[in-house]
C-alpha cells in the first residue's frame, strides 16, 4: 500500500513539474488550425441546412402534385 501511495505521489510530481509558462503560448499558437476545422464544420453545417431545405420543398411540391 505505501508502494502505491508513493509512485502516485511521485507521478503527480512528475505530472505538476511538467507544466509550466510556456505551454500557454503553445495553445493560442495552435489555434489557427482549430479554427479553420470549426470554420469548415460551420460551412458543412450551412450545405446540410441547404440540402434539407431543398429535399423539403421537393417533397411539398411532390405532395401539392399528387394531390
Amino acid at each position: 500500500m505505501k508502494l502505491l501511495i508513493g509512485v502516485a505521489a511521485i507521478l503527480m510530481l512528475v505530472s505538476i513539474s511538467g507544466c509550466d509558462k510556456d505551454d500557454k503560448q503553445v495553445k493560442t499558437a495552435d489555434a489557427g488550425p482549430l479554427k479553420t476545422q470549426l470554420e469548415t464544420l460551420e460551412q458543412a453545417k450551412q450545405v446540410e441546412q441547404q440540402i434539407q431545405d431543398a429535399a423539403e420543398q421537393q417533397s411539398q411540391k411532390i405532395e401539392t402534385g399528387t394531390q
